[in-house]
């Protein structure tokens, strides 16, 4: 399974709002993806190569767009976000979300290369959820967007290290090395781009009635357990520690293995 996560930074409502946004999809079935996005590229936005027309959601939920739509009847921009996040079930996908007022928790504007913040925990957490819901072997990719050397560099280990470090399961059922490539010629992450936009302003929907719709198309296609519900939420709190963890700090053995 793929994992394509974007992070943004808004102020929404004069509040400041950061998001993460990803996108699951199975590795055998990315490549569909890619040919179903290129085509919407080249076919809604114009695109002659592959990293024209980028997707991204300040480009295509600018209020500017849906001037556009409302005075001509129609706006490239939109249709190409909503075939884009249309596309993502088609090919067995899920999304994921979470925002946050903490800036700090932003891993690629404050990387600490020795600790992952709360909200990549919980995203971390809800991606082995998924994880644990694929045939024993499955193993998950993590990719990111291509943002500088430094930060890249802080963010890979941060990440590696809470993989290595935390338990075992992580380590079967990730790749312990997060991989960074240009969002431009990534469908994979432009879409992750759609949904963090869309993620932060679920701090005041009031603000942006207009994206309430396309919200909802992100609910349709998030992955979700019975037991803890959609993997779209808001974490203005550190999460507290389950009963497994508790034990573990408590200096509780854990059971031998037989």
């Amino acid at each position: 399974m793929l994992f394509f996560i974007d992070e943004t930074w808004q102020a929404i409502a004069g509040q400041p709002v950061g998001a993460l946004g990803a996108v699951g999809i199975p590795r055998a079935q990315y490549n569909g993806f890619c040919r179903e996005v290129w085509q919407i590229k080249k076919n809604v936005l114009g695109a002659k190569e592959l990293s024209d027309g980028e997707i991204k959601g300040t480009n295509s939920f600018a209020k500017s767009a849906f001037r556009k739509r409302e005075g001509a009847g129609f706006s490239r921009l939109l249709q190409a976000a909503e075939e884009t996040l249309a596309a993502i079930p088609k090919y067995d996908g899920y999304a994921f979300a979470i925002w946050t007022t903490h800036e700090e928790w932003l891993l690629l504007r404050n990387p600490n290369p020795q600790a992952l913040s709360p909200i990549y925990q919980e995203l971390l957490k809800d991606f082995r959820r998924c994880m644990r819901t694929l045939p024993a072997g499955s193993e998950g990719q993590l990719l990111f967007d291509n943002r500088g050397t430094s930060e890249d560099l802080s963010a890979a280990c941060a990440i590696q290290n809470f993989i290595v470090r935390v338990s075992p399961d992580w380590r079967r059922r990730f790749m312990q090395t997060p991989h960074f490539t240009l969002s431009a010629v990534s469908p994979g992450l432009q879409a992750a781009d759609l949904i963090a936009y869309l993620a932060a302003h679920r701090q005041n929907p009031d603000h942006r009635p207009e994206l309430a719709d396309y919200w909802r198309s992100v609910e349709q296609i998030a992955f979700a357990t019975k037991r803890s519900g959609p993997a779209l939420r808001a974490v203005d709190t550190i999460p507290k520690p389950g009963k497994r963890q508790k034990k573990r700090a408590g200096g509780s053995k854990l059971p031998k293995r037989r």
